[in-house]
């Protein structure tokens, strides 16, 4: 065995390792003496009385861990270990140990593509203009009209003010945001420490999302409220959403209007809707509801109004005054979102090109771009129809302090008009028809007139729709037509919008009705025109819906439904008249009406108006149910009564000699604004929005505020129509 001062220190070997791996040119000589096979890791030792030259240079760490492991042979370095290291000594050290060269190496460096200084620099330009521009917008919030939570000299406002020291500090001043925030919270009377924590927690909520802070007081609360119980708040959204709770400020105060003279109504209603109905929710609450959910009143009293009425905030009601504006009720129907969408929007779309329209912006120009001079154009011509009450004033005077103006009781006698308007020509003069009306008030409303007038209306009600559009009829006959072919000559052709109505949807008495039919002949029941059907080889018969006169029992006497189904083939046995219930949409042979009425000859059958508009040349288009606000004469009306308000002495002679006036007092050019308007909302439901997105849609379309009318772009002024 070698002596111990023959051996190398674990160290010394491991360098001597290194250096092999680092030179690989006195590796592969030692190799070259051996010429035999791979000798042991103990022959690349050198011999301890020639020092061996280390030519490696840099640092021993960028060497990998193999190196000091020789792969070849892992065995021989775990006996090496065990044979020459157990025994070595601590402190040995080798007679002659290895040089190393003593220059320092060069130092590590990475190259970047750009340097970090000028990254540093960067980052700061990038840092100090977004704060620039956050300071900017801070500045632009503080002085817009928009109202902060709490008011000017609220919490938020408070606090919108430190970010904008804050951010003033570090842009203007160059200081940091530690020592910018301390001083902005020392600024506005915080501590300096937290305070400034706060600050700094505020402006990078600005800086990042714009969001100011929103105060947490009442968000913490310590007891728990009834109405925040999931079970009470599904009942009560119930109760208040049903027929229950018919009693609402809008209908009321229709009903009052027309039932008490004016001051009395306006006592009633407002007694009503602020004490009433808080009270009747309170007596729900109290003795329905909460015993149902076997849970206890509060002692004392109960709930007061003024809870109620916070509940009823809660639910999202408002007390406030009623305003003119879509109605919703109805408005979103299945059948009549169908009736709009499959119906009437694609009617008026198809037609848009042909329509005369007038630049947006500028109406005094007409849109010339799509005109087919081979096509006759259309003209869009909207008809309703109103009615103004002499005692119609103004609600708002100038009155000397202690004195009370004296104002007749009632609405007055009144005048009924139907009218037509086009953005042609404006209010059809000629056509216009003028209808007085009045009755005296003859006490009070009471319950027994209410039934006698139910009583009188239901005998009334057919005659009077049958009055109605008879009335509209010859409006259109006589007035109309003339008046429209003078004004635009022959190569116009009108649109004539109509609302859904009852009276105005009526039919003529001969129309193919299957609710004017009996089941068997004679008896009373209309007298149809002749109706048709297709025969089993596809051609069309016309089908008389009386007997001839030479018949032997039934002679010249309406049919009735089952021989007019017997006729077609469509009689079956056992068939009843009517279901005593509403018929399924979805059966179409459940009665005798439900199968005529689903005939083509009767499906096609059009009301009178319409008849009598496309019999002249004309195209009648009937609004969708409760869509009063595509129909653009209705802001017409609110312009002539206006006109009639400003006016008014009280008197039905100054009535009738303002009428005249008023209508010709609305200028052209705001009734095609009013027709643009109009296309908006065609548009708007066109494009799938509901009614309120559509009206937000359209309000948005120039609801933009301007503090003067010098500061409103040119481009803007133009869409602003």
């Amino acid at each position: 065995m070698p002596s111990t001062s023959d051996r190398l220190s674990a160290s010394e070997h491991a360098m001597t390792r290194a250096a092999e791996h680092a030179m690989p040119t006195a590796t592969s000589s030692s190799h070259s003496c051996t010429g035999c096979e791979p000798h042991s890791s103990m022959a690349a030792v050198p011999a301890v009385d020639e020092p061996f030259e280390c030519g490696f240079t840099g640092y021993l760490s960028d060497i990998s861990e193999d190196a000091f492991v020789d792969v070849q042979d892992e065995v021989s370095a775990n006996d090496w270990y065990d044979t020459d290291l157990v025994d070595a000594p601590i402190a040995s050290e080798p007679e002659s140990p290895t040089r190393v060269h003593t220059t320092t190496p060069p130092s590590k460096r990475r190259k970047l593509v750009v340097p970090a200084r000028v990254q540093r620099e960067w980052k700061q330009n990038i840092t100090r203009q977004i704060r620039v521009n956050a300071l900017r917008d801070i500045r632009r919030r503080l002085n817009s009209k928009k109202e902060f939570d709490g008011g000017p000299n609220g919490l938020q406002s408070y606090r919108a003010r430190a970010i904008q020291a804050c951010l003033h500090m570090m842009v203007e001043k160059g200081m940091g945001m530690i020592a910018a925030s301390q001083m902005a919270a020392a600024g506005n009377m915080l501590a300096e420490h937290w305070g400034g924590r706060q600050v700094r927690r505020w402006t990078q909520k600005w800086v990042k999302e714009r969001i100011l802070p929103e105060s947490k007081r009442g968000n913490h609360a310590k007891v728990f409220s009834l109405f925040s119980d999931p079970a009470v708040r599904a009942e009560l959204g119930v109760f208040m959403r049903s027929e229950k709770w018919s009693m609402n400020p809008a209908k009321l105060r229709q009903f009052v209007a027309k039932q008490m003279p004016p001051e009395e109504a306006s006592t009633f209603a407002h007694q009503v809707v602020s004490e009433e109905i808080p009270r009747g929710l309170k007596k729900y609450l109290e003795e329905v509801l909460l015993p149902r959910l076997h849970l206890r009143k509060p002692k004392g009293r109960g709930f007061s109004l003024s809870t109620m009425r916070r509940v009823m905030l809660n639910y999202g009601f408002t007390y406030s005054l009623h305003k003119k504006a879509i109605y919703y009720d109805g408005h979103e129907r299945p059948d009549v979102i169908d009736d709009r969408q499959t119906r009437f929007i694609p009617e008026m779309l198809s037609r848009r090109e042909r329509i005369v329209r007038y630049v947006v912006g500028d109406v005094t120009c007409e849109v010339t771009d799509s005109i087919n001079f081979a096509q006759t154009r259309l003209v869009l011509v909207a008809h309703d129809e109103s009615t103004a009450q002499a005692n119609d004033g103004q609600k708002w005077s100038w009155i000397l302090d202690g004195e009370q103006p004296i104002k007749k009781k009632g609405q007055g006698r009144g005048i009924h008009q139907s009218d037509f308007i086009c953005s042609t020509h404006g209010w059809l003069a000629e056509a216009s028809e003028t209808l007085e009306y009045g009755k005296n008030y003859d006490g009070y409303w009471n319950g027994e007139r209410f039934v006698n007038q139910v009583r009188r209306a239901l005998r009334l009600f057919f005659i009077y729709r049958a009055y109605i559009v008879l009335t509209l009829s010859t409006q259109l006959k006589e007035k109309f037509f003339p008046a429209f072919e003078r004004l635009h000559g022959p190569g116009y052709v009108a649109i004539v919008l109509v609302d859904n109505s009852q009276g105005h949807s009526a039919y003529s008495e001969d129309a193919l009705r299957a609710s004017r039919m009996n089941l068997n002949p004679g008896g009373k029941q209309a007298r149809l025109r002749d109706g048709w059907f297709k025969s089993n080889d596809g051609q069309k018969v016309i089908q008389p819906m009386c007997f001839p006169p030479d018949h032997p029992k039934f002679p010249n006497v309406p049919k009735g439904m089952k021989q007019v189904l017997t006729e077609r083939g469509l009689w079956i046995s056992g068939l009843l008249m009517q279901c005593k219930s509403k018929c399924d949409p979805s059966d179409t042979n459940c009665c005798a009406k439900r199968i005529l009425e689903c005939q083509p000859d009767f499906k096609e059958q059009k009301s009178l108006v319409q008849e009598t508009i496309e019999q002249a040349g004309h195209i009648c288009i009937f609004l969708p149910k409760f869509h009063c606000e595509i129909n653009f004469i209705e802001y017409f009306w609110g312009a002539v009564k206006r006109y009639l308000r400003e006016h008014c002495d009280y008197t039905f002679d100054t009535l009738k000699d303002n009428m005249p006036k008023a209508l010709a007092s609305v200028p052209m050019e705001l009734i095609r604004k009013w027709e643009h308007r109009a296309w908006r909302f065609i548009d708007a439901y066109a494009g799938g929005l509901d009614a309120k997105a559509a009206l937000s849609q359209v309000r948005n379309f120039s609801s933009k505020k301007y503090a003067s009318h010098r500061r409103i772009p040119e481009g803007v002024a133009r869409q602003m129509d």
